[in-house]
């Protein structure tokens, strides 16, 4: 038990030091939240990006692991997530700005940054080629997801097309597909290149965390507090108490478990609020949902952590 109370503190501590360190950063007026949204268009455009190819370029297939099942029961988990959000939450939330931006906290986990810091804190550096390679399912599905969210509550339609050419786009799609190529067909990167790939992927995890520090801001969540509060629910605790008990029924272990932990226990995506935002919702709400809900995951991260690992799960 003490083994697993260290591992959980271990995966959490570092996390939270982070964001503490950026929002102390932001008190401090050294940076601002307007400033700091400037870099996250980095973060997600260079840095998150290199970090997923790098971690799938590293990652070993020659165990001969099977991810079909791990495959099928996240891409079905998440279409049921969605399917939930977009049919139940308007009936308790008549404000459809405010509905559409629960639905999308909902689907829309912050999957790639939480995954690999948490893999790596529990497996080692380099270790996360699990939640890396689930990644190129859990990513395309939630932009897709979330933008079909969005896109409904917008005009009352989605085009397909649209949907395609934008998750093409997407810069960890991009990340994805290169490193399965270089993978595939074992493309030589040069030290000297491999060494700027690794500086620029080893450092996302800190500049992320410390984004997200400089963010958090409690000052406007009395407004919109039942929301919130139903968003917080549904993002932190029935998503993951339904999917990882499920998870566990169905016989996941160990690094598989941990990157279906990272899909339902993880906090909203950053990324929710500029696409709420540019989609015609409530961009404030999205905003809220984003910080308390990064936040509380340092509480219940510990505590999916600490007690999977007590159980020999993890």
């Amino acid at each position: 038990m003490y083994e697993s109370f260290f591992a959980a503190v271990r995966t959490v501590v570092p996390m939270a030091l982070l964001m503490l360190a950026g929002f102390l950063a932001r008190k401090s007026k050294i940076i601002d939240s307007p400033s700091m949204r400037k870099y996250d268009k980095l973060i997600f455009a260079l840095f998150m990006p290199t970090l997923l190819f790098k971690n799938i370029y590293e990652a070993d297939f020659s165990g001969g692991t099977d991810f079909s099942k791990a495959f099928i029961f996240a891409g079905v988990s998440l279409v049921v997530i969605f399917l939930f959000s977009i049919f139940f939450i308007p009936k308790f939330i008549k404000d459809h700005n405010k509905a559409a931006v629960i639905a999308q906290a909902t689907v829309r986990c912050n999957y790639i940054l939480f995954g690999i810091a948490v893999s790596e804190a529990l497996y080692g550096e380099g270790k996360a080629g699990t939640v890396a390679i689930l990644g190129t399912l859990v990513v395309p599905a939630i932009n897709i997801l979330s933008a079909i969210i969005l896109e409904l509550n917008r005009s009352g339609k989605a085009n397909p097309l649209k949907l395609f050419i934008a998750v093409l786009k997407n810069p960890m799609i991009i990340g994805a597909i290169l490193a399965f190529i270089f993978k595939g067909f074992n493309i030589y990167i040069p030290v000297p290149i491999w060494m700027a790939l690794k500086g620029i992927a080893n450092a996302t995890t800190t500049v992320s965390f410390i984004s997200l520090g400089i963010g958090l801001d409690m000052a406007e969540t009395r407004s919109d507090f039942k929301p919130l509060l139903f968003a917080i629910v549904l993002r932190m605790i029935f998503v993951p108490v339904i999917f990882m008990s499920l998870s566990l029924l169905l016989g996941f272990k160990g690094s598989m478990l941990c990157a279906l932990m990272v899909i339902f226990a993880s906090p909203t995506a950053v990324a929710s609020y500029p696409m709420a935002v540019a989609m015609g919702a409530d961009g404030n709400l999205a905003g809220q949902i984003v910080c308390v809900t990064t936040l509380l995951s340092v509480f219940t991260l510990f505590l999916w952590t600490f007690g999977l690992m007590n159980f020999g799960m993890l």
